[in-house]
């Protein structure tokens, strides 16, 4: 028996996703000037005065606060985009095989672009 294909989103859904992307975006946006912060100092410049000779201890947190900015800026990019697919109709359409989205995806995932089938296809060839 085929899988049955998720049914369209309705607009309480749709709100529902659009208020989870704003949250998202509130606490990314948040993340983002902390981790910035503690990356670069409060003056955007790594603070030479405080690290100490032989400690490399501050050289991993920078690192490591700088690989969580990347990565929280990448999901902030992620999550504006689909707020931008709420506003033009496009949300919870898959986009490599156009069906919907299973909405627990959605609840998981609300960014998802792709479906579960499709995302484990990409994963599959490394994309």
């Amino acid at each position: 028996m085929p899988a049955k294909k998720p049914a369209k989103l309705s607009a309480k859904d749709l709100e529902e996703f659009r208020a989870s992307l704003i949250k998202a975006r509130a606490v990314l946006s948040g993340d983002l000037s902390q981790l910035h912060e503690e990356a670069f100092g409060q003056n955007g410049n790594v603070d030479a005065s405080e690290s100490r000779p032989g400690d490399t201890s501050d050289g991993y947190y920078q690192e490591f606060n700088l690989q969580l900015l990347e990565r929280d800026e990448s999901t902030l990019r992620e999550v504006l985009d689909a707020l931008d697919r709420v506003s033009n109709g496009t949300f919870g359409h898959c986009e490599t095989c156009e069906n919907m989205i299973n909405k627990d995806r959605l609840r998981a995932v609300p960014y998802a672009r792709l479906c579960i089938d499709c995302q484990r296809a990409a994963e599959r060839r490394g994309s």
